[in-house]
């Protein structure tokens, strides 16, 4: 059988059975659809292609074999068995004009993907190897996906989000510069702690230094280092970070509040990987990767006369913008779960979990402090909160809450009540009742939007039919229009 597309074309199979004319068949059914085929005609022969004395992990030389049980030399399941202890097994498909039932609830019992009879149809080994194949794919991808998440630590749907880790990904295997921009509390550090395990100085330190949190007159010990007796204070030899973290990755936070001095000589190392420690008259080398962040415009601070601007445009190779949360808001109920879970296990808090009614309050925020202010509200509420089902978010600051000063105003597309404009009273007391007094007048506008439909109403506010109308009897909301 051959199709007109290759489906399997650069694919590499091993054959593994002890009859000559089975063994050309399957090549020819498989190198039909463009495979790389190798035969086996036994066990010895198999683990000598499949190179089993330089394998320790799951990757195969072989993307799928066909491996008959029945050999003049033993078991195939025997190959299967050890194949499974590398985790490759559900690259397997077990073939056998022999075997029982017994047999093939032992192959799939050790991880092989499928069995197959003999005599075989060429549709039916066909359509058995590209499932194996496309599961075996998607399984790597998720692992990857994984994998990618751990190292980063950056969770998010959004597509900015998702751009924001591609470019995390691209730049990180390399040695390039990167400044990391973005308001406080986006997760600028995470983002330099991503970029630093995905990157090939992975297995050496990540040093970080805050430039805000260190006095002025201690910056350039603390960067450079100092020799003993340097300065009043100075007790012995001290290395700098750039000295400590040669091979690795030098983070460099909050870097708009280096002063002038300091930058001038950070320059320099910049420039040629040399320094010298403070009071020392030997130049000494360093090779670490410089990541930056900044919630200010360096720019702006380097024409202005704040900033170096030779600095600038050193540290400027690769920019990553940090995405405040109100532009992914999207993610919060998904950032939600996760830092509960967190919580849940750091905390040993149980399963505690939100209600739709505490992630509409989160929903409803507008996070002024990002992704950080989020993570301390959501703990601050956990550990509060003596429920499972947590029903009330703690510490919200009113003023934030989708509105200002005394209305909450919401318009809406293609409206005609009231100019479009549906305001809220937020002087209604508590939390709760200004909850409920929000949910009430919302329901009751779209209702009259939609002539009373519960249905289409339903539909608008993405509710289920019957959730809604027991809103509707909570709130004490009528199909009424006219009620006010």
């Amino acid at each position: 059988m051959k199709s007109q597309s290759k489906t399997m074309s650069g694919l590499r199979v091993l054959i593994v059975d002890d009859h000559r004319n089975i063994r050309l068949s399957l090549r020819m059914i498989l190198e039909g659809e463009g495979a790389l085929v190798t035969e086996s005609e036994n066990l010895t022969s198999a683990r000598a292609n499949l190179k089993l004395e330089h394998l320790s992990s799951n990757k195969l030389p072989f993307d799928l074999i066909l491996l008959d049980i029945r050999l003049p030399d033993g078991s195939g399941l025997d190959l299967l068995k050890q194949l499974a202890t590398f985790g490759a097994a559900s690259q397997i498909i077990v073939i056998s004009g022999e075997g029982t039932m017994q047999e093939a609830f032992n192959a799939t019992q050790m991880g092989a993907f499928d069995f197959v009879e003999k005599p075989f149809t060429p549709e039916r080994i066909l359509v058995s190897a590209q499932r194996c194949i496309d599961f075996n794919q998607l399984e790597r991808r998720n692992a990857a996906l994984i994998k990618q998440s751990k190292t980063i630590e950056l969770l998010g749907e959004h597509p900015k989000v998702i751009e924001m880790l591609a470019m995390i990904a691209k730049v990180a295997p390399t040695n390039g510069r990167v400044l990391i921009t973005g308001e406080s509390g986006t997760g600028k550090e995470l983002i330099a702690r991503g970029i630093h395990r995905a990157s090939l100085r992975a297995n050496k330190s990540m040093i970080k230094v805050n430039c805000a949190a260190i006095p002025k007159n201690l910056m350039e010990s603390e960067l450079f280092g100092h020799e003993k007796g340097s300065f009043t204070g100075a007790l012995k030899t001290r290395l700098g970070v750039f000295e400590r973290g040669d091979g690795g990755t030098l983070f460099l936070d909050e870097i708009g509040e280096l002063d002038l001095d300091v930058q001038a000589k950070l320059l320099r190392v910049l420039q040629n990987g040399e320094f010298m420690r403070v009071g020392g008259d030997k130049t000494l080398t360093t090779d670490v990767r410089i990541i930056c962040a900044t919630n200010r415009d360096l720019k702006q601070m380097s024409g202005s006369g704040k900033f170096r601007e030779d600095l600038f445009y050193r540290l400027n190779v690769i920019t990553i913008v940090s995405v405040p949360l109100r532009d992914h808001a999207s993610d919060i109920s998904l950032l939600s779960r996760e830092f509960l879970d967190e919580c849940n296990e750091e905390h040993s808090l149980g399963g505690k979990e939100f209600s739709d009614r505490a992630l509409s309050q989160l929903n409803a925020y507008s996070w002024p402090g990002n992704v950080r202010e989020l993570r301390n509200i959501i703990e601050r509420t956990a550990i509060l909160s003596s429920d499972s089902i947590i029903d009330r978010i703690e510490g919200l600051d009113p003023s934030e809450l989708a509105g200002s000063n005394n209305t909450f105003s919401m318009e809406t597309e293609n409206t005609t009540i009231d100019g479009n404009r549906l305001k809220f009273d937020l002087g209604v007391g508590s939390w709760e009742n200004f909850h409920d007094h929000v949910g009430r007048e919302f329901i009751k506008f779209i209702l009259k939007q939609t002539n009373g439909n519960v249905s289409e109403a339903a539909r608008i506010l993405d509710l289920e039919r019957a959730y809604l109308h027991r809103l509707m009897k909570k709130l004490g909301i009528h199909r009424d229009i006219n009620i006010q």
